[in-house]
């Protein structure tokens, strides 16, 4: 039955890709892009950094406000300098869209397999969204991305870093960015204890100047975690 009225709602509300906006065959298992547009994210995956020419989840440049490393490592799926990327992270911030979301989580999560040891030691975390965002588009999608990480490969999330009432980072310069980190996220002393010895895994939709997760990194450090490694969909070359 609930496949019925799953095939009878796509014919109204027809699936479309979440990249080019074409329709999608109703009825079908759905796919969050067309046949071209997976081609097309596929071959930004394989994407070389302008710096170091190494493949995008190879790169292991570091981001502008990292000087100090306190984020231990940086690894992506694809870079964000293309306009298809880009239109990627819009529709995963602002469209709930299930397909997509899984499609960007497996990406994550195959990256955490490939670069960073699991054990009983590891969680995984986010930067909680900012209420202003989160009752704009209804949803948190960091929070989203991370859960369905979590569901991949069995690690427990953690949810104690917190987001104050503030600017939102992608309304400011680069030099502002970092002040307005600091001052937008916390972690509650009552979270603390869980993070103690871990090995904290970042899930990130995008990192541009690093200052978000910097600031999340040394929150969780001053916490007592052991190292904070950042998995992310896209980053700025």
């Amino acid at each position: 039955m609930k496949g019925i009225l799953n095939y009878i709602a796509e014919l109204f509300y027809p699936p479309r890709c979440a990249l080019c906006g074409e329709l999608t065959e109703p009825g079908r298992k759905r796919e969050c892009f067309c046949a071209r547009c997976r081609g097309i994210w596929e071959t930004e995956k394989n994407a070389v950094c302008p710096e170091c020419r190494r493949r995008a989840d190879e790169c292991r440049c570091m981001p502008k406000y990292n000087v100090s490393h306190t984020v231990d490592s940086y690894r992506t799926a694809a870079l964000y300098n293309s306009e298809n990327v880009r239109a990627i992270i819009r529709k995963i911030k602002t469209d709930r869209d299930p397909a997509l979301e899984a499609l960007l989580a497996r990406d994550i999560a195959n990256l955490i397999l490939k670069y960073h040891r699991i054990d009983g030691d590891s969680v995984l975390a986010y930067p909680q969204r900012a209420r202003e965002s989160v009752k704009k588009y209804g949803f948190d999608h960091a929070a989203l991305l991370c859960d369905r990480v979590s569901g991949y490969i069995g690690i427990p999330v953690f949810r104690g870093i917190k987001h104050k009432s503030g600017k939102q980072q992608k309304t400011l310069s680069a030099h502002e960015r970092g002040y307005n980190a600091v001052k937008s996220y916390y972690i509650p002393e009552k979270y603390k204890a869980q993070i103690k010895n871990k090995r904290v895994i970042f899930v990130d939709d995008v990192v541009t100047t690093g200052a978000t997760t910097v600031v999340c990194a040394a929150l969780c450090k001053a916490a007592g975690a052991d190292s904070v490694s950042v998995f992310s969909i896209a980053r700025t070359p």
